[in-house]
């Protein structure tokens, strides 16, 4: 019976080495799958560790053509509208493609993995994977109602507004937020009535789970803003030092809850406790961030890179717009002029440190805050005008970096325009407006803060919730 037992093993060994590795590298798990967001990576994540430089010769993005049918097996030329490049990354075995542009909303994209990639002990992907996604359109995250509380977060689609959807519930309110890169999780900071302090939680839009980051027993932990990577939160922390007889409230801090750990960790983000500041800003690769840095009284731009920090002077307490690519800084600086202080603009170039005046202080003009389209190529202001052209709000127009000319976008005299940013496409801004006037022109004692989109293909504007604030866009 052993003897059978034997000779049976070694003619199952003799056989599987005549046939072969019939199974080969097989692909353990793949995203996204069915729908996708704008900002969405593409993630394949492999059977075992594989020799890297073999991979992407192997691996296929393809935009499809509208309403074009793919066979299981063939994907004919006419199908394919475009191929996508972009970037590769590893983590382990996992391999994530970066696309250098974003995703298209409402487009079909196909990945195609073709055999022929090898893994470090030389086996092989002997079958093809495929499988496809299609691109949602950007939703609109924001607080709401402006005119009571408790404050919550409410998201909403643009194309379908009336069907705006609660995400969060706290009966003590929400603060601010921030809306994750691949728009699958918001980063909230919630009031605690009872001790006056405030915690950093994540909301998981995908399955309603919330999870506290901090725990600010002594401190308010607010802003949270996420780096682009979205394994980094950065947000702003106040100590009140109840413990401490005769201290007072401390500044500001920047400090950083590091996503990549398990449980997530949190950390001042400079060594250096006398830098304290606000308003932080990452670079689209993460590579820098500003601040505007109290004790400095400018705009701090840290480098990670490099471990380098410079400040640019600036009165006006803001940190401005950094440029998506972290080169340059749009930020406002303050006049005074027949004893009225006004704003207007400034573009300093982060290396060489040089600044040049987008609007000139004796401009009849009021300029204070500035977006960048995702791209960089395009600066939205938000301006109001002090000679006959005045409005009692600020109007947004297009302004041109080369010549300083502008374009009216938004202008209208019955509202002022606040926080407005780009969607991911770089096609729609997103803006908070305020109804200062009534229609019969009179000044709006009863108005409450207003949601809007606007198209900059089309030129319009849609309105996308009453009695709300703070919008942010969720790819």
């Amino acid at each position: 019976m052993v003897l059978t037992i034997i000779g049976l093993l070694l003619a199952g060994l003799l056989l599987t080495v005549l046939l072969g590795d019939r199974v080969g590298v097989t692909l353990e798990r793949a995203a996204p799958l069915g729908t996708a967001r704008s900002t969405s990576r593409i993630t394949l994540q492999f059977s075992e560790p594989m020799n890297r430089d073999s991979v992407p010769q192997h691996l296929r993005v393809l935009q499809l053509v509208p309403g074009a049918a793919v066979a299981a097996s063939n994907v004919p030329p006419e199908a394919v509208q475009a191929t996508l490049t972009g970037s590769i990354s590893w983590s382990g075995t996992t391999l994530t493609f970066h696309p250098d542009t974003v995703l298209l909303p409402g487009t079909t994209y196909l990945v195609a993995l073709d055999p022929g990639a090898t893994s470090e002990t030389g086996r092989q992907v002997l079958s093809e994977y495929r499988f496809t996604f299609t691109v949602s359109r950007p939703r609109v995250a924001f607080l709401a109602p402006a005119s009571g509380s408790p404050l919550n977060i409410w998201i909403a689609d643009p194309a379908n507004p009336s069907a705006a959807e609660q995400v969060t519930f706290s009966p003590s309110g929400i603060f601010d937020f921030g809306v994750s890169p691949d728009g699958s999780k918001i980063a909230f900071s919630e009031r605690n009535t009872s001790t006056g302090t405030s915690d950093i939680k994540l909301l998981d839009l995908e399955t309603g789970g919330i999870q506290q980051l901090t725990n600010c027993q002594d401190a308010d932990c607010t802003t949270p803003v996420w780096r682009p990577d979205g394994q980094m939160i950065a947000y702003e922390r106040v100590e009140f030092n109840s413990s401490m007889e005769n201290v007072g409230v401390s500044p500001t801090r920047i400090w950083l809850i590091d996503l990549s750990t398990v449980p997530a960790t949190t950390r001042p983000m400079f060594s250096d406790s006398q830098i304290l500041g606000y308003g932080l800003q990452w670079s689209r690769d993460g590579s820098r961030a500003t601040l505007f840095d109290v004790s400095s009284q400018g705009i701090l731009l840290h480098d990670f890179t490099t471990a380098t920090t410079s400040v640019i002077p600036s009165r006006y307490g803001t940190t401005g717009a950094l440029s998506p690519d972290g080169s340059r800084i749009v930020f406002p600086e303050v006049t005074l002029s027949n004893g009225e202080a006004r704003s207007y603009l400034q573009l300093a170039d982060v290396q060489t440190q040089e600044i040049t005046q987008l609007s000139h202080p004796d401009d009849p003009v009021d300029d204070d805050a500035a977006a960048w389209s995702p791209d960089g190529t395009m600066l939205v202001i938000s301006r109001r005008y002090t000679d006959d052209r005045f409005t009692r709000g600020r109007q947004l127009y297009r302004l041109s970096l080369d010549d300083g000319s502008v374009e009216p976008l938004v202008v209208d005299p019955l509202y002022a325009n606040g926080i407005f940013s780009f969607d991911p496409t770089g096609t729609h801004l997103v803006i908070q407006r305020f109804p200062e006037l009534t229609a019969s022109g009179e000044a709006n004692n009863t108005g409450t803060p207003e949601i809007w989109t606007f198209d900059l293909t089309t030129k319009e504007l849609t309105q996308v919730a009453r009695d709300s604030f703070f919008p942010r866009w969720v790819p």
